[in-house]
């Protein structure tokens, strides 16, 4: 009887120490499943602000809503949420800029992609990581007429 006592004793503090060392699933140095770094993300407008950038004159009146990314194998893998709030047609211009664990280009530059996405609609850009080097990324937009 004693042994029983002291083994589910036991049981529920390993569970209770278990559940209590790390919340959630993430890894350190990553937010929503995309690698961050040093940087402090602590929500998805956050991730948003560090992962996009805006080029050209013309810039997409569009606006990046979520961020997710994953790995497939050894590539990771990148889902871009972009909405349209206008009742416009809104056409732009997407790419990917990737980098390697030091922060140097992991790829060659890529093509501009278009977009054409209609009025208060929504569109995911998905992507994998064009090798294994690459490691992190910038969504670059950019409006076009």
């Amino acid at each position: 009887m004693k042994a029983a006592s002291l083994a589910t004793a036991l049981v529920v503090a390993l569970a209770i120490t278990g559940c209590g060392t790390k919340k959630g699933f993430e890894k350190p140095g990553f937010a929503f499943g995309c690698p961050i770094g040093e940087s402090k993300i602590s929500s998805m407008d956050d991730l948003v602000k560090a992962k996009t950038a805006k080029e050209g004159r013309q810039q997409a009146d569009v606006e990046i809503e979520e961020i997710r990314c994953t790995t497939t194998g050894d590539l990771l893998k990148v889902d871009v949420v972009v909405f349209n709030d206008e009742s416009d047609v809104e056409r732009m211009l997407y790419k990917f800029r990737w980098s390697d664990a030091e922060g140097m280009r992991a790829a060659d530059e890529e093509s501009w992609k278009p977009v054409l996405l209609y009025g208060n609609s929504r569109q995911t850009v998905t992507t994998i990581a064009p090798n294994t080097r690459a490691r992190d990324f910038k969504f670059i937009i950019m409006g076009q007429e």
